[in-house]
């Protein structure tokens, strides 16, 4: 699996415009590209004007031809391009080592 964190540094009083373009318009869009598993939206609790999405691929083909389709609306540019002044920075990690309570044995007791 592979993750892209997109960190955002958002204008004073916009984070809920910001959550609300993620939300109805950037995240739907992803949803039906092939590979997309899943999307978080983290809002910085010590910094207000702060943001990382952390976007969840099945492979680092999906994220690369993501980057490729030449498509504004499921690019992070399109969440700029109706905020001004967002900053946007991407990085993309593989994940080696995950677990999620599934597979977290039951404590004995």
């Amino acid at each position: 699996m592979y993750v892209q964190m997109i960190t955002m540094r958002v204008p004073p009083d916009e984070m809920a415009r910001l959550r609300h373009l993620i939300s109805q318009d950037y995240l739907p869009a992803l949803r039906a590209r092939t590979g997309f598993v899943a999307a978080h939206l983290l809002e910085q609790v010590d910094d207000a004007n702060v943001a990382h999405l952390l976007v969840y691929w099945n492979d680092q083909t999906a994220v690369e031809r993501g980057g490729k389709t030449g498509v504004l609306a499921d690019s992070p540019e399109s969440i700029a391009a109706r905020l001004p002044g967002l900053r946007i920075q991407r990085q993309s990690y593989v994940v080696r080592v995950a677990m999620d309570q599934s597979q977290i044995a039951p404590a004995d007791g």
